[in-house]
């Protein structure tokens, strides 16, 4: 199954659903908030090496907007996956206290070197042999290249923890890759960027953003076509463009590469196909998950595919019958692991 959001959350009772079964996306999850949940997690950088210090932010969010301050608890897993278990993670990464589990933060902020043994643990090299038992395999990549470290996160509430999963994308290089190709990879791949959400607009008139200082007017039951977009990113790269591309580096484009800078839309990338045994072009597909405090919307999770070259994507919501404050969330969510957000306040009338 493919790694098609970095996200996922499930309660105390879902625990051994995460060690036994295929990791749900963010399909899975209500768009309508009720009670304080985390609802996305970002990393800066959005993709790293081993110990590169590391800065994660959640947005937390309950019936009344953004939660500005919740005893989130974050730790790093250790624990290998067993082959045995068809979930995402060890079940040790989903139990608070356990001894695999390294503590990097509370808050809603943390920040913590990658583990040192991330690419061994969780990538292409190959871990060493314990006593009396057989050395084990490497972790194969998703389908665009990538490897993950597990991040565990714990958020206590009334009826129980909240215990939810974050992967951190990790740079381990790309394993199969012949010596031709593995020249040209690292000539050419750019570690991810986090995408960001350009603007969001009700029937064609843009929203104030959480913190722009007014709110937006909604009539009561009023129905919303709703349209967000992200930043166009080059499909050809051109030198002075302020974006390092897969065909640019600092010999070439030192304006855009000397100190290199990403695209926060559906970038291009390059990956490593096994089965052609050659290096291909590819461009990351943007997965748009919708969250309000109220209301209806006509989809939880819209987007666009790799080939789609669009940079909005559209949904609807219709307003309450009576007059509230309505908190909103678009959360994007690019291909290689990367995750930005936006929040919105409706005043409905």
């Amino acid at each position: 199954m493919s790694r098609r959001a970095a996200f996922v959350s499930v309660g105390v009772a879902g625990i051994g659903a995460v060690a036994a079964a295929c990791k749900p996306n963010l399909n899975d999850t209500t768009s309508i908030v009720t009670t304080t949940t985390v609802l996305a997690v970002q990393s800066s950088p959005a993709e790293a090496p081993p110990s590169t210090p590391v800065s994660y932010v959640a947005l937390v969010a309950g019936p009344n907007g953004d939660v500005h301050s919740a005893p989130v608890h974050w730790s790093y897993c250790d624990e290998r996956n067993p082959l045995s278990n068809l979930g995402p993670v060890a079940v040790q990464c989903v139990e608070p206290g356990n001894s695999a589990l390294q503590p990097i933060g509370s808050g809603l902020n943390a920040s913590a070197p990658i583990p040192t043994l991330a690419c061994t643990n969780f990538g292409p090299n190959p871990p060493a042999a314990t006593a009396g038992q057989p050395a084990g395999r490497p972790v194969d990549p998703d389908t665009t290249g990538g490897y993950y470290q597990p991040v565990s996160l714990f958020l206590p509430g009334p009826t129980g923890t909240q215990i939810l999963l974050y992967d951190m994308r990790l740079s381990c290089g790309f394993a199969g890759a012949n010596e031709d190709s593995q020249g040209e990879l690292q000539a050419r791949y750019h570690l991810n960027d986090n995408p960001a959400v350009a603007a969001l607009t009700a029937n064609g008139s843009p929203l104030a953003l959480d913190g722009a200082g007014k709110t937006n007017s909604v009539a009561s039951g009023q129905t919303l076509a709703l349209e967000v977009s992200w930043p166009t990113c080059p499909l050809v790269d051109v030198c002075g463009d302020g974006i390092c591309g897969a065909d640019e580096s600092i010999k070439s484009c030192p304006a855009d590469c000397k100190t290199p800078h990403g695209c926060a839309g559906a970038e291009r990338y390059v990956n490593f196909d096994l089965g052609a045994q050659g290096v291909i072009d590819a461009r990351e597909s943007i997965q748009v998950s919708w969250y309000a405090t109220g209301g209806t919307f006509d989809n939880d999770s819209t987007g666009r595919d790799t080939g789609d070259t669009a940079v909005t994507s559209d949904n609807s919501w219709q307003a309450p019958s009576q007059a509230t404050t309505v908190h909103l969330w678009a959360v994007l969510h690019d291909a290689r692991g990367g995750i930005g957000w936006a929040g919105y306040t409706l005043d409905v009338q």
